[in-house]
C-alpha cells in the first residue's frame, strides 16, 4: 500500500476512535489520530535517531528520536509499532509499553503511544534502514538529544515522547488502549 493510499485511525480529544481518513484526506492541522513511537536502545543504551529523508511531507530532513508512524484503520497501536519497526529498521522485538500522551504542534494533534525495545545486532542482525523514509540512522544518548548541543533539527512530536519518557511524564496504565 503506497502512503497515499493508506487510511488513518481519527480519534477525539479523548483518543475514542471516532472514524478514519485516507491520508491523502488527512487535515494534520485540526483532526486528532494516533501515532506509535519507539524507542529503540542499543547495548550501550544509547538511542537510534534516525535522519529523516529530504522528501518527507512532514519535517523532511529533521532527526526522529523515535521510530514509529500513524496507526492505520484495522490496526492497534501495538500492531502499527511492530510494522513501523519492521518498515523503518528491518528487524522486530519484544515491545514495553510506556504509556499514552498527548502532544500537538503545527501540522500534528497526536494520541501518541510510547514503546521501547532493545536493538542487538547479534541477535536482531543489520539494520535495513526504509529508504524513502530514513536517509541515516545516529546514535545518541538521552541527554545530548535533549541539550542538543549541535543545535539539530528534531521532530517536535518524537522530541515530546521523549520528553515524557525521560521526566517521567507518563507511564502504562492498565486502561490504555492496546
Amino acid at each position: 500500500m503506497s502512503e497515499n493510499d493508506e487510511v488513518i485511525i481519527l480519534v477525539d480529544q479523548h483518543n475514542q476512535i471516532i472514524g478514519d481518513v485516507p491520508r491523502r484526506l488527512m487535515n494534520f492541522g485540526e483532526d486528532h489520530h494516533r501515532v506509535t513511537y519507539i524507542l529503540v536502545f542499543t547495548e550501550s543504551g544509547n538511542l537510534l535517531v534516525q535522519k529523516r529523508t529530504d522528501d518527507k511531507a512532514f519535517c523532511p530532513s529533521f532527526y526522529g528520536v523515535t521510530t514509529g508512524g500513524v496507526v492505520a484503520k484495522g490496526e492497534s497501536y501495538i500492531e502499527s509499532a511492530h510494522r513501523e519497526l519492521e518498515e523503518e529498521l528491518g528487524f522486530d522485538a519484544p515491545l514495553q509499553s510506556q504509556g499514552v500522551f498527548f502532544t500537538q504542534g503545527k501540522g500534528f494533534k497526536i494520541w501518541g503511544k510510547i514503546y521501547t525495545c532493545h536493538y542487538q545486532p547479534e541477535i536482531h542482525g543489520p539494520l535495513t534502514l526504509q529508504p524513502k523514509e530514513v536517509a541515516s540512522v545516529h546514535e545518541m544518548s538521552i541527554q545530548t538529544i535533549l541539550d542538543n548541543p549541535d543545535h539539530l533539527d528534531f521532530t517536535p512530536d518524537s522530541f515530546d515522547a521523549l520528553r515524557h519518557y525521560a521526566n517521567k511524564l507518563t507511564s502504562a496504565q492498565p486502561d490504555d488502549p492496546i
